[in-house]
């Protein structure tokens, strides 16, 4: 549970709390439980543990309710989403990862997948153009499912479910893990066929900042908008050069 910031929910003399990441759980190191059994609360079965006298940090409670309840099932689900990118998915593109920030979840590039394709990432041109169009994908998932997330680093998006729902926040998992299998499979693919066409971004890469410009991209959301805007832009200048 520590490494994957799981959230547990805490009786204390009747009274529940949830611990969104189990922050509290190093009290409870090398103690024996005085009971354990099971327990079904709201509809999920959880198995109990009992202890004595152990010490409780309030600073990491929150009151249980059915809105805090939904934020547990969520933390849950990122725990299970990161463990799920740690065994089963740790060759794929992209990983996943729960945070201590929350209900935010990290992500980026697979360590694994950098390593067995670190040609594909060592060619800045199509690492940029890959950026890009990664981007768009994924700023287009966020947005269907109604998820805020920012994209400030190259590929590594920070992903707040704060505001949705479980069900919400298990089904965008689910598509981000859907179009992570297609990208993998993809990229190298993708990659070829870059080294065969002719594709001349070079004054592009080299006039622009290019972590604020996928950045700009990846705000606007479509590339058409971003061109639309700086037509109109260049009709102004246009107006005013000739202007006397």
């Amino acid at each position: 549970m520590l490494d994957y910031y799981a959230p547990t929910i805490i009786d204390i003399r009747g009274e529940k709390f949830i611990d969104l990441h189990s922050l509290n759980i190093v009290n409870f190191l090398g103690i024996e439980p005085s009971k354990k059994y099971q327990q079904e609360i709201d509809g999920w079965l959880f198995n109990v543990h009992e202890y004595e006298g152990v010490l409780i940090d309030s600073e990491n409670l929150i009151p249980y309710s059915q809105e805090n309840f939904e934020k547990f099932k969520i933390s849950n689900t990122l725990s299970i989403e990161q463990l799920k990118y740690t065994d089963l998915y740790n060759k794929l593109f992209l990983k996943a990862e729960n945070s201590l920030n929350n209900l935010e979840c990290v992500i980026s590039l697979g360590n694994n997948y950098l390593l067995e394709h670190i040609e594909v990432f060592a060619n800045k041109k199509f690492e940029f153009v890959l950026e890009l169009h990664v981007s768009l994908k994924m700023r287009n998932l966020f947005s269907n499912f109604n998820v805020k997330a920012t994209f400030n680093h190259p590929f590594i998006f920070l992903v707040d479910f704060i505001t949705t729902s479980y069900e919400n926040a298990y089904k965008l998992l689910e598509e981000i893990r859907k179009l992570n299998e297609e990208l993998s499979e993809k990229i190298p693919k993708l990659y070829n066929m870059f080294q065969k066409e002719p594709f001349d971004i070079d004054r592009m890469m080299s006039n622009v900042n290019l972590s604020d410009f996928i950045k700009t991209i990846y705000n606007y959301g479509d590339l058409k908008l971003l061109i639309e805007d700086l037509e109109i832009l260049i009709s102004i200048l246009s107006k005013l050069q000739v202007f006397k």
